[in-house]
């Protein structure tokens, strides 16, 4: 089939995802608090060890909800969880609805952020701890283009998903999609 990924681009991508979410975003996150921490000369707000257990406690969460996500968007969604500039480079040609994303709108930054967080405990740092929210509020920019596109594809589907499942911080019970396109 034409539409389906190839496994040379499922590998380029698994890649480019595990490198960008799990290694280059919490590197340069850890770089810029701890050069900021350093320029202010701000100290760290708690000691160990319990900032360490907190802290890798946050990363394995967010990696677990980065990795379970990425997953339903590959196998469940049949695309890439990859975008520039806000558009997908491989879009996935099924809303996904179920795992994580029947939780979360986002569970991918949910995860993103429980990592950064974890750093920012492991780290102790004043810099990080205020970093967090600050790019928070800033994917929100992402994430209204992001749902303008999945409106645009998706449709009424989409839409009674936006109304019952949250755009980040995850619902207690999973969300049960059932089709509205079809109804019509």
């Amino acid at each position: 089939m034409e539409d389906e990924i190839s496994i040379h681009k499922r590998v380029i991508g698994a890649a480019i995802s595990v490198i960008v979410v799990a290694l280059l975003v919490p590197a340069a996150f850890w770089a810029a608090t701890w050069a900021l921490d350093r320029a202010f000369g701000l100290s760290r707000l708690f000691g160990m060890p319990w900032s360490s257990i907190v802290g890798a406690a946050g990363i394995l969460v967010g990696l677990f909800w980065v990795l379970w996500s990425w997953s339903y968007l590959l196998f469940v969604g049949r695309g890439l969880p990859l975008e520039l500039c806000g558009r997908a480079l491989q879009p996935t040609r099924f809303l996904v609805t179920t795992g994580p994303y029947a939780y979360s709108r986002n569970p991918m930054m949910l995860g993103l952020l429980s990592i950064l967080l974890g750093i920012a405990f492991l780290r102790g740092s004043v810099t990080a701890f205020v970093s967090v929210p600050v790019i928070a509020l800033l994917w929100l920019f992402v994430a209204e283009s992001e749902e303008a596109e999945l409106l645009l594809r998706f449709a009424k589907d989409y839409s009674k998903y936006r109304t019952e499942v949250p755009l980040l911080l995850p619902r207690l019970s999973a969300y049960v999609h059932t089709s509205q396109a079809k109804t019509d």
